[in-house]
């Protein structure tokens, strides 16, 4: 079984609006997908991406099991640490 995140909801939430429920929420530059867990009172902040000053939509999301392929696939990478030989 796949798991995903979909979105919960079709109203979003501007960056600088307060949350009014803590929960998982995301947005995208139609390139990249941020999921960020912002707490009810804090602020939406802006597009994590490029200089991270950008205003984002923030849409609540739900974590979906049902393999319908609605968002995205989550990605995880492994860091590997290079150690450089001296010359």
């Amino acid at each position: 079984m796949q798991t995903e995140f979909k979105t919960g909801g079709s109203s979003g939430f501007a960056t600088g609006t307060i949350c009014t429920d803590t929960n998982l929420y995301k947005c995208t530059d139609h390139k990249v997908e941020y999921i960020e867990y912002i707490a009810a009172g804090d602020a939406f902040p802006n597009f994590p991406g490029g200089n991270g000053k950008g205003k984002a939509t923030w849409f609540k999301v739900t974590l979906a099991t049902d393999g319908g392929r609605s968002s995205f696939t989550a990605v995880q990478a492994d860091i590997i640490a290079v150690e450089a030989e001296s010359i």
